[in-house]
C-alpha cells in the first residue's frame, strides 16, 4: 500500500516525460546527425529506472484510467509496450556497454520516431484517471 499510491500518482507524468524527452531526443539528432553508437549511458539508466516505474503503473493500474474511446485504450497497450520493450533493451545496452543494439536506426527512423513519440506523449500528459474512493 505504501508504494501504491505514489505509483499511481505519478506514473502518469513519468511515461509523458520520457515521451517528451524522447521526441527533443529524435529532433535534435534528426538536426545534428547523432549517431547512437557514441551516445553516452547516462540517458540508457534514466529510461531503464523511470521506464520501469512507468510502464510498472502502466500495467497495475490500467483499470483505473478512463479511457475517452478504444482508441485510446489501444494506444495506451501501445505505450505499455513500447515501453517495456524500451527498457528491456536499454539493460541490454548498459549490460553490454554497448549501443550497438540501436545502431540499426537511422536518421530516417528518427523523423518517424519524433512524430509517434510526441503523440505518445501527448496521450500520457492528458491521461486521466478515476478518482480514488475515499474508504
Amino acid at each position: 500500500m505504501l508504494l501504491r499510491v505514489p505509483l499511481r500518482d505519478t506514473f502518469p507524468h513519468v511515461v509523458a516525460a520520457i515521451y517528451t524527452a524522447g521526441t527533443v531526443f529524435h529532433i535534435v539528432r534528426v538536426s545534428v546527425r547523432l549517431d547512437l553508437r557514441h551516445m553516452p549511458y547516462f540517458p540508457d539508466a534514466l529510461i531503464v529506472v523511470l521506464g520501469s516505474w512507468g510502464a510498472a503503473g502502466m500495467l497495475l493500474f490500467v483499470r483505473e484510467v478512463e479511457f475517452r474511446g478504444r482508441w485510446e485504450s489501444l494506444v495506451h497497450w501501445l505505450i505499455t509496450i513500447h515501453l517495456t520493450v524500451s527498457v528491456a533493451l536499454h539493460a541490454w545496452i548498459l549490460y553490454v556497454r554497448s549501443h550497438d543494439a540501436v545502431a540499426g536506426f537511422s536518421i530516417g527512423y528518427s523523423y518517424f520516431g519524433a512524430l509517434y513519440f510526441g503523440f505518445f506523449a501527448w496521450r500520457s500528459w492528458t491521461m486521466r484517471l478515476k478518482p480514488l474512493s475515499s474508504s
